[in-house]
């Protein structure tokens, strides 16, 4: 070693700072393999959006007979309200014009539109309902 190294090293704290190399890591050692997970088991239902949906899961618990009513009229406000007022929304659009006047269809077009506009209305006010106070199948 050098001597102006040697008193550097006699002055100062250096021989801390310079660290002894390193041991060699063995990286070749057994690994331990994970515990296998296991699977869960598919429900099987005949309802699809009881699979994929929440709000159906809590849906077809209302289904069920020893449900009480204040419970379901809860269900349909929260669920069936809002699409109830879009549903109506969509029967308003089809059938008044801007002015309130009935608009009566004169050609198949209108008809046609008037018939599809319809049934789009009870459709979407109808969809919560019918899933809140239908009763499943045993």
């Amino acid at each position: 070693m050098d001597s102006k190294l040697q008193q550097l090293m006699a002055r100062s704290n250096l021989h801390e700072l310079i660290a002894p190399p390193s041991r060699e890591v063995d990286l070749n050692q057994p690994v331990q393999l994970a515990e296998p997970v296991g699977l869960e088991v598919a429900r099987s239902t005949s309802d699809p959006l009881q699979i994929h949906f929440a709000s159906a899961d809590i849906v077809g618990k209302l289904q069920e007979p020893g449900v009480r009513g204040g419970m379901r009229l809860v269900a349909l406000l929260c669920f069936g309200g809002p699409m109830l007022m879009v549903g109506l929304g969509f029967l308003y659009l089809t059938w008044l014009t801007p002015e309130l006047g009935l608009r009566m269809p004169h050609t198949l077009t209108d008809v046609l539109r008037s018939l599809f506009g319809t049934l789009a209305a009870v459709a979407t006010a109808g969809f919560w309902p019918y899933l809140i106070y239908r009763r499943r199948a045993a």
